[in-house]
């Protein structure tokens, strides 16, 4: 909808670095921001980063390496989760915010600084919340105290009350912001995600009878060491079966049918064009995760007609139906996998089928146009004048 040819919703995008930028939030940020600025109704873009180098005398900082010859410094997320740095962040953002001028209604994906009423409703996105990644011991949770722990709990509980709306990514993280924050169920909205893989217009390849896709960079919490085993019990069985790992180049010596391809990035036409390629020649997509708050690449697969395996854990069934368009494996133990992948590639006839519905399952609920039409639905609502005055703290 549009008024004199405006959109008669909008929003002015934050993120933990820029909006549009692929590396904030996992490239979600980036393609959000581009989806909603197809409808004209993108206000403006803010960082949320507003890290000063004094921060680091209150240990603001921290040293990773990542297979780095030398670590480098990175924003400690102790730091940013505790209530000194949530406080001090939030401070700094809303001088921003009071400089920019910017009214109206913001849309944050992450869920770190608050934005004060006086600017406008403020409503915030994300995949997951510190709880469900506690009880897993996954990200920078699995290294934090359990009185740091506690501390983010409090503050992003603190935030997401603050929020005028949540929107969220699957079901799975709907429900923790519901049983863990006891946050009102019609403030929370599942928006899902689309596909971030576009074809290069002339790029094709034939379909394997028996291959299968990995796609990730963390390989052990992608769970690629159990698919590495769970594929040998596969490929001692159907011998032609191959395994291309993309993303990462795990230390795997002369496995039989084991393709390591390493990272490509999507940056690089030439090196995009081949990620494509591998995508059109395989047969079925693995990706075993131990937690994984929302994966994209099976929403890429399904995008393209690929079936996935998966354990049957996290938001995994909203993106796969069991036996559909895929497999869930109900452990996760090599048996358990190696019969998911089994029951997929024993029939090829049967796993172009499942891909068949994995593509049409995707078109239906995971493209952007339908996240953007879940978000501006919340946003004009929350615009009618007596929802703004309320999201405002005014009386009507």
């Amino acid at each position: 909808m549009s008024l004199n040819g405006k959109p008669d919703w909008n929003v002015s995008m934050i993120a933990w670095g820029e909006p549009s930028d692929p590396r904030s939030f996992s490239g979600y940020s980036s393609y959000l921001t581009t989806a909603i600025r197809r409808h004209n109704a993108v206000r403006q873009e803010f960082s949320a980063k507003c890290v000063k180098y004094r921060d680091a005398f209150g240990g603001a900082f921290a040293w990773r390496t990542n297979g780095r010859l030398l670590p480098r410094p990175t924003i400690s997320r102790s730091w940013m989760w505790s209530e000194h740095g949530q406080k001090t962040l939030s401070r700094r953002f809303a001088e921003v915010l009071r400089q920019s001028g910017d009214r109206g209604t913001f849309l944050q994906v992450g869920t770190l600084v608050e934005v004060p009423r006086e600017f406008g409703p403020h409503c915030m996105l994300t995949d997951m919340t510190i709880p469900q990644a506690e009880r897993e011991g996954m990200f920078e949770v699995g290294r934090m105290s359990r009185a740091q722990v506690q501390e983010a709990i409090g503050v992003q509980r603190r935030v997401l009350h603050s929020a005028s709306h949540i929107f969220v990514l699957t079901e799975w993280c709907r429900q923790s912001m519901i049983d863990d924050f006891e946050l009102d169920p019609d403030k929370v909205t599942v928006v899902y995600a689309g596909s971030n893989l576009k074809l290069p217009p002339g790029v094709a390849a034939k379909r394997a009878d028996r291959e299968m896709l990995f796609v990730g960079i963390d390989w052990v919490r992608k769970g690629g060491p159990l698919l590495l085993e769970a594929f040998k019990k596969v490929h001692a069985k159907y011998p032609d079966t191959i395994l291309r790992i993309v993303g990462c180049s795990p230390n795997i010596h002369h496995e039989p049918g084991v393709k390591v391809e390493g990272y490509l990035d999507k940056r690089d036409p030439k090196q995009y064009e081949q990620l494509a390629r591998f995508y059109l020649s395989a047969s079925c997509f693995c990706l075993p995760s131990l937690f994984d708050p929302f994966p994209n690449v099976i929403i890429e697969a399904a995008s393209v007609g690929l079936p996935s395996i998966a354990i049957d854990n996290g938001s995994r069934r909203e993106a796969v139906i069991d036996s559909v368009t895929g497999c869930l494996a109900p452990q996760a133990t090599a048996d358990s996998v190696a019969e998911a992948m089994m029951k997929v590639l024993a029939d090829p006839a049967r796993c172009r089928a499942m891909g068949e519905a994995a593509r049409q399952h995707a078109e239906s609920h995971f493209t952007w146009d339908r996240v953007v039409e879940k978000v501006a639905g919340v946003v004009r609502q929350m615009n009618a004048p007596s929802k703004r005055a309320a999201s405002m703290g005014v009386a009507s």
